[in-house]
């Protein structure tokens, strides 16, 4: 039994990380979000 917790865990651990890559990324790539402002708005 301990043998097979051993094996699973690094599996279990891997697919956390990548759910929590792939739910994190969206959000980074929202606040990092800068548009180009336009030239009637520039001074």
């Amino acid at each position: 039994m301990k043998r097979l917790v051993y094996r699973l865990l690094p599996t279990i651990f891997s697919f956390l990380a990548l759910a929590a890559a792939v739910g994190v990324k969206p959000t980074c790539a929202f606040f990092w979000y800068q548009p180009e402002v336009p030239k009637a708005l520039r001074k």
